[in-house]
């Protein structure tokens, strides 16, 4: 299990600049936890080292997906939070996202068994005032 404390941004970014290392094309990354805990700023953080370059990172929560390019592949950050079936991730050509893009998925929950396989699962939690980002898939 790895695991990070993030009592500040720089410890969020620290985190973000680690899971970098696994993006790839068709890397999935999936940030399941409550509102609050900082799957959005996580992501843009990651999306940020993925390519420096861009300026402006958003939270797709009203338009669902957000894409920015990299050198590696194209991001696709994706909150799943308005989906209500399967049928709209599809819709939406999510899934073909997962074959050449790199994912960051929001509520990832919301679409279950449709994520990948080699899916790397991020969990984010709060214990008193530390926020806590731990995966078990490395």
């Amino acid at each position: 299990m790895k695991k990070f404390i993030c009592n500040s941004l720089d410890d969020t970014q620290k985190a973000a600049e680690y899971f970098s290392e696994f993006a790839k094309p068709g890397q999935c990354f999936a940030l399941y936890g409550n509102l609050g805990f900082g799957k959005t700023t996580f992501a843009q953080y990651l999306i940020k080292t993925l390519n420096p370059k861009i300026e402006n990172i958003i939270s797709p929560t009203f338009n669902i997906i957000q894409t920015y390019p990299s050198k590696i592949a194209e991001i696709w950050h994706i909150d799943c939070y308005r989906l209500k079936s399967a049928d709209e991730f599809y819709d939406l050509g999510i899934d073909e996202a997962f074959l050449n893009c790199i994912t960051i998925i929001e509520w990832p929950e919301i679409i279950g068994d449709l994520l990948p396989s080699d899916v790397i699962k991020i969990q984010f939690s709060k214990i008193s005032n530390q926020r806590i980002i731990k995966t078990n898939h490395f």
